[in-house]
């Protein structure tokens, strides 16, 4: 409780910095967005492809997600944007398999941010390892609106987590990579690696250990979330 609190806090206080008003009433929006069960709370899952590894010196290059409405995934929301990055792909080529020429063509990371945001209004965020998205999400809001964006989210790895502790289960390096998690719940191999692809996946991943940890009906997503 305390914590939904200082979160909303910290919504009103950055909307009232942030010089963007789209992005501001979004935020003043989400500060009273309400979450219960995974059946009748909107999400968006998404993920992003980098450059690399640090959000501080690293870029985003591709933004992919896909909506989840009334516990089931919505297809025709599926999106995919190439960003334009100002630094190379380098060595991430060979995991994400975008080429610098790709990259060029894609549109500028603040249109990229403002058709997201617009997707992600009245929907709690969906990550795979979120600390990493969030983080290059916030910068690149600091960049943009000059405010660090809050973030209410879900993280199906941590999800994970919580589930192997409530059956004592251990957990090994590797574990909870996604490719690995989708194996250990029967979902289908998805051999392309892009933002979208991962983005679903994380969605397929969700339904599955939702249907895992609560088997009388709807999972309660509150105890389950966090704040950035």
């Amino acid at each position: 409780m305390f914590a939904r609190w200082r979160y909303r806090k910290r919504c009103h206080a950055a909307a009232r910095l942030c010089q963007h008003p789209n992005v501001a009433t979004y935020i003043r929006e989400y500060a009273g967005l309400g979450v219960d069960k995974l059946s009748n709370t909107p999400l968006i899952a998404v993920d992003l492809e980098m450059t690399g590894l640090d959000a501080t010196q690293n870029h985003i290059i591709a933004i992919g997600w896909t909506q989840l409405d009334h516990g089931r995934i919505n297809l025709a929301s599926n999106r995919h944007l190439l960003i334009n990055a100002e630094q190379s792909v380098g060595h991430s080529a060979a995991i994400h398999e975008l080429t610098d020429n790709e990259v060029a063509e894609g549109m500028p990371l603040e249109a990229g941010l403002a058709v997201l945001f617009e997707a992600a209004r009245g929907r709690v965020w969906l990550f795979h390892h979120a600390d990493l998205d969030v983080a290059f999400l916030q910068q690149a809001c600091l960049a943009w609106t000059d405010v660090a964006m809050p973030f209410m989210v879900l993280d199906t790895m941590c999800l994970e987590l919580t589930l192997r502790k409530r059956r004592e289960l251990p957990v090994h390096h590797g574990d909870l990579q996604l490719t690995r998690l989708r194996r250990n719940y029967n979902l289908p191999a998805y051999t392309a690696h892009n933002a979208l692809i991962d983005a679903y996946a994380t969605a397929e991943l969700l339904l599955a250990l939702a249907e895992n940890m609560d088997t009388s009906g709807s999972l309660r997503l509150k105890p389950h979330l966090k704040y950035y």
